[in-house]
């Protein structure tokens, strides 16, 4: 596929407030980055560097950036916010080159590039016109050994750009951001967010569709399917189910700050979420972030706990990943860790049958009865997003008026 992103170096003046004559100027780089997943196939993305502040802001797509502040002389090293992936840079006569690696898995590395540019060109993309003919299609997906699932391809414009995600019946690939390739007469999406790393290529026939997604190092599946904008997945409220022998929830875990959180059920007084999460989720992250909302709209009328199952070996190193995504996403409920090592029985800890997703949440009542258990989480990227947020705000509005009534 081409090379879409044309970007360039710009300076940028930032005016004291203390002192209007006080000027500071920072040089901003502008990059265009890859990430090489393999000989024929990588991930693009625009990022910014500010020496001075030592600050590299990734772009992905038009919805999100984050900033990887980096550190050393000769060899640059940064940490991504939330997730366990970190970055080193080497300088080189067109920008800088390295690699992008994952603290939490062996052998996790993709060659990553810099390459700086000269001049900005703006080129009008992603219209109406170049948009595929429909919104969204209902694909399976073939990973070439007898296994196939459905999926939803869901696709709109925004800025200007092709945008959509792929949702499964568990959560969605979040932010895809693309073009038309005239040339090749298909369309590629690709997202970069620190953790997730997608290039989706495809052709519309009709009303048909063919395409390929290559994910992270090793990941690839390729798919068809029809247009169709009412095509739903599994009930994600039926997807999960309690125990037979289910009688209340209880449970003992360490929280972040090395204290043991009880929990039982049958002693709670106001509407509850337990989040079952991850800090290597992505999903689990958008999510998070709407869960934190609630916890703060309602001022105390609800309760939100997060229950992180992690597997990097130690509770120690596990309680350090929950704490920096706590930080990085500026949570406030309370976290505590349900497992730290891949050998624990992650489904012994809440009385459901299994865990199907990360995120999963269940929804009690100021009883503790059980709502409620929701599986997985489309977030943002999906056009089934708002309507949850909103339904769910007024299912916990509901709850607590009934506590209170």
């Amino acid at each position: 596929m081409k090379n879409f992103i044309i970007i360039g170096a710009i300076s940028m003046a930032l005016f004291s407030c203390g002192n209007s004559e006080e000027v500071v100027s920072y040089q901003v780089e502008r990059y265009r980055g890859a990430l090489r997943l393999n000989d024929s196939t990588s991930v693009e993305f625009s990022a910014t560097y500010t020496q001075a502040k030592g600050t590299l802001t990734i772009q992905n797509g038009v919805h999100e950036s984050f900033d990887v502040e980096l550190h050393g002389e000769d060899t640059l090293r940064g940490t991504f916010p939330v997730f366990a992936s970190d970055l080193w840079l080497v300088k080189t006569d067109k920008g800088y080159e390295g690699m992008y690696f994952r603290t939490d898995a062996e052998n996790y590395e993709i060659p990553l590039t810099l390459e700086r540019h000269d001049s900005i060109t703006v080129t009008a993309s992603g219209t109406t016109e170049d948009a595929p003919p429909a919104n969204q299609y209902y694909i399976i997906r073939d990973y070439g050994n007898g296994t196939t699932r459905p999926a939803l391809l869901q696709l709109g414009i925004k800025e200007n750009k092709i945008v959509g995600t792929i949702a499964t019946s568990t959560g969605d690939l979040r932010f895809l951001t693309g073009e038309k390739v005239v040339d090749e007469g298909g369309y590629q999406l690709t997202g970069f967010d620190g953790r997730f790393i997608n290039n989706v290529e495809f052709v519309t026939i009709g009303d048909s569709v063919f395409g390929n997604v290559w994910s992270g190092k090793t990941g690839y599946y390729r798919f068809k399917g029809v247009a169709d904008e009412s095509a739903t997945l599994e009930d994600p409220e039926e997807m999960s189910k309690l125990r037979e022998d289910y009688t209340h929830i209880e449970w003992h875990l360490p929280g972040l700050d090395g204290d043991t959180v009880h929990f039982d059920s049958r002693n709670i007084t106001k509407p509850t979420i337990l989040a079952i999460q991850g800090s290597w989720c992505p999903n689990c992250m958008d999510e998070g972030r709407v869960l934190d909302q609630y916890y703060r709209e309602f001022e105390g009328a609800i309760d939100v706990y997060g229950l992180s199952y992690e597997y990097s070996g130690t509770l120690e190193k596990a309680t350090a990943a929950v704490q920096k995504m706590e930080r990085d996403l500026g949570t406030s409920f309370p976290m505590v860790i349900a497992t730290h090592h891949p050998k624990q029985d992650r489904n012994a800890v809440l009385p459901l049958e299994q865990i199907r997703s990360y995120p999963t949440s269940i929804l009690l009542d100021h009883q503790g009865n059980v709502v409620k258990i929701h599986t997985g989480f489309y977030g943002p990227s999906t056009k089934e997003y708002e309507a949850y947020v909103r339904e769910t705000q007024e299912e916990l509005e509901a709850l607590v008026a009934k506590a209170n009534g």
